[in-house]
């Protein structure tokens, strides 16, 4: 791929999250022609093994300004093209903290022939010099992101090439397609007469194949931004309470006052590998209290903007017409159970709610019964059983492009329908092709290829 990208400078960067008082080692990675000859020039040490490629030594890194020792380090060589970039790295391991992991940087820096990475640069000149494919590169940076274990193994699949491996199959396929096309329409009388019915049914399974990516991927979108739920009921039902209970911290305030939530609280966990947002909201009721009312009023919106509701209500008032006008306003889709609390003040034997009684759970959340049961109503609601054993999951750009190549097939309809020249179905595939050559980098601009990059952490 053709760049106008720099790879003939140096780059050097932080390789390792820093943290004020915190770490007990740092990673600072250098890349490019210069990397080793610069890092020389600020490294003291006494290895016999000193610079040969993959090995690690001892040694200390200085202030060539005042002839200062800094601090005692490990350096890793790699030379190219046995290396992350397929450059010259060196990797200097120091302690951990914001001072000196910093000051050797600096120190780096002050050399003219040695600048700071861009985000994502190292990534950058890897993909640029062939190490690893696009899918391969953003995988990586959602391996960084990742916010739950499923999420780190998917991403790592990404790594190992499952993404990429995927749509080349596509992509071979469709070119399969394209080459007797290409071959009809120059040496037409050496063919049959083109088959529309068999290749729209080969083109079918092709699409399906794409379908099944993009219908994962929307389906598990869960595994990277995490499922809302929000605790709707009226006021001190236990919607506070329930948070603190799954949180397992005092997130919220609780009282017997009456409108003690007036505004959204939200708490993140993780539940059986899903992230999940828990959302407490105002309890529903009239009332004249200006503040509480703006409450109420995003109460009633969680009912559209979150992914599940779970209904709260006290079991000692019962389920009266205000609760079932406000559950009528939930999705069936939306909502996980009605969950009826304080059982331990009631006898079950009078609990009247027959027209909900398939979908309510009871429970004591201030005596912790019935948490178990709740989770069990969340991950059977939440879990995609289905869709357990997926191996890619596909970011924006990505889906982007392979909706605009399902889109490129879908359009060969009207030709195969009408019978038009069989070569009219030529342009359809390779526009189609194009756009997943886009998706695993083989034809981006320099702008776009910039864009991507420059979402990634300044060490990677």
């Amino acid at each position: 791929m053709s760049t106008i990208i720099p790879l003939d400078d140096t780059i050097a960067a932080i390789a390792s999250a820093i943290t004020l008082g915190k770490g007990g080692i740092a990673v600072i990675r250098v890349s490019g022609p210069d990397a080793i000859n610069s890092c020389r020039k600020i490294v003291q040490t006494k290895s016999k093994k000193a610079w040969e490629s993959n090995r690690v030594f001892h040694g200390y890194a200085k202030d060539i300004e005042n002839e200062k020792l800094v601090d005692e380090i490990l350096v890793l060589v790699m030379r190219s093209p046995n290396s992350f970039t397929g450059e010259d790295i060196v990797e200097i391991h120091c302690h951990g903290g914001i001072i000196v992991v910093n000051r050797i940087l600096d120190i780096l820096l002050k050399r003219s022939n040695v600048r700071l990475a861009n985000p994502g640069e190292f990534s950058q000149r890897a993909f640029l010099n062939g190490k690893i494919d696009l899918t391969q590169a953003e995988s990586i940076n959602q391996l960084i992101n990742a916010n739950n274990i499923r999420a780190a193994e998917i991403a790592f699949k990404g790594i190992q090439g499952e993404l990429n491996n995927q749509i080349n199959l596509i992509k071979n396929s469709l070119i399969d397609q394209l080459a007797e096309i290409e071959a009809r329409v120059d040496f037409d009388e050496d063919f049959q007469e083109f088959d529309y019915d068999k290749f729209a049914k080969d083109l079918n399974i092709i699409k399906e194949k794409i379908n099944y990516l993009i219908e994962i991927t929307e389906r598990n979108r869960y595994l990277e931004n995490g499922i809302s739920i929000a605790l709707i009921g009226k006021t001190n039902v236990g919607k506070s309470s329930l948070l603190n209970l799954l949180s397992k911290q005092d997130k919220a305030i609780v009282t017997e006052i009456p409108g003690t939530t007036r505004d959204i609280i939200e708490v993140n966990l993780i539940i059986k590998d899903i992230p999940i947002r828990i959302i407490d909201t105002a309890g529903i009721r009239n009332t004249e209290d200006y503040i509480e009312k703006i409450g109420i009023k995003k109460s009633l919106e969680m009912i559209k903007e979150c992914d599940y509701i779970i209904y709260i209500y006290d079991l000692k008032s019962g389920l009266n017409q205000d609760d079932e006008e406000i559950i009528e306003k939930i999705p069936a889709n939306k909502l996980i159970s009605i969950l009826g609390n304080k059982k331990d003040l009631i006898s079950i034997k009078n609990i009247r709610n027959k027209k909900y009684s398939d979908n309510t759970i009871f429970m004591s959340i201030k005596e912790n019964q019935g948490e178990g049961l709740l989770i069990e109503k969340i991950i059977d609601k939440c879990g995609n059983k289905e869709f357990q054993d997926i191996e890619v999951l596909l970011n924006e750009r990505q889906m982007s492009n392979l909706r605009d190549s399902l889109k490129n097939l879908n359009d060969t309809s009207n030709i195969i329908d009408k019978k038009l020249p069989f070569d009219f179905l030529a342009i359809e595939l390779r526009d189609s092709i194009k756009n997943l050559a886009k998706l695993t980098g083989e034809e981006l601009t320099e702008e776009l290829l910039d864009n991507i990059f420059s979402k990634f952490c300044i060490g990677k």
